[in-house]
């Protein structure tokens, strides 16, 4: 279930704006009250709602051997943030992946993610404007971490009022659920995208200050060969929350 599309809403597009160009290098389109940031196959529209409500989480995928150039460029950048004295998470045995977070535009959470499963191919394909990093020839410097290392967004927060029963409507529709879910937080969908269902009030981790709120959002998915079983349509999560499934 690749994530094509994001339309959600930032308290400020100047901010978001400048985030996304001068701290990540991502290409960004500026529009009367709204930017477009191009990050690999994924396209994030922001509309400006200086009234919205909490905040926001988004993963985006990296390949595992970029891992390392990942922490090295976003210590020196954004900074890290951290759970006690670690910043580097371990995903459950089921995702076989490991993450980076790291703090966003307009109080939002942002994460790096490498999915070991995931074959290079899926997610390839930077931005435009953005160039991939050459592969890493070992006993040589490795490239420094880019735009075009970001491949796409690999997961989306989405607050929902009942988390087991949109999980349990998914399910149905083929966009599977990841073990260990809560009635409170359940990843939805599949290796190569999906959604963070949480409920209102949680904060996003690893922070204590970061919390779930409702803005409105509408993702784009595409069904690719990790999520053979999805069943193409519109789904209604919440009120102003939808996911669209493209065959």
């Amino acid at each position: 279930m690749e994530i094509i599309s994001i339309d959600t809403v930032t308290r400020s597009i100047a901010e978001t704006a400048a985030y996304y160009e001068t701290v990540l290098g991502l290409p960004v389109s500026k529009e009367i009250g709204a930017v477009e940031v191009t990050a690999g196959r994924t396209v994030l529209r922001f509309r400006e709602d200086a009234d919205a409500t909490g905040d926001q989480h988004y993963a985006f995928l990296i390949d595992d051997a970029r891992f390392d150039a990942a922490r090295a460029f976003l210590t020196a950048g954004p900074g890290l943030l951290s759970e006690g004295d670690r910043t580097e998470f371990e995903a459950q045995d089921a995702w076989n992946a490991r993450s980076l977070y790291f703090p966003g535009p307009d109080r939002s959470v942002l994460e790096v993610i490498a999915r070991r499963d995931l074959p290079r191919d899926l997610g390839a394909g930077p931005g435009a404007g953005a160039k991939a990093s050459s592969p890493h020839v070992p006993g040589t410097q490795p490239d420094p971490f880019g735009p075009g290392d970001l491949l796409s967004v690999s997961e989306v927060g989405i607050a929902v009022p009942d988390v087991v029963d949109t999980a349990d409507r998914l399910t149905e529709a083929g966009i599977g659920r990841y073990p260990a879910g809560s009635a409170t937080f359940s990843p939805a969908g599949h290796i190569d995208g999906m959604l963070i269902l949480v409920s209102v009030g949680r904060t996003w981790f690893p922070t204590s200050d970061r919390v779930v709120g409702e803005p409105p959002v509408a993702v784009v998915a595409q069904a690719g060969p990790a999520s053979p079983g999805v069943m193409p349509g519109r789904y209604e999560l919440a009120p102003g929350r939808v996911l669209v499934v493209r065959a």
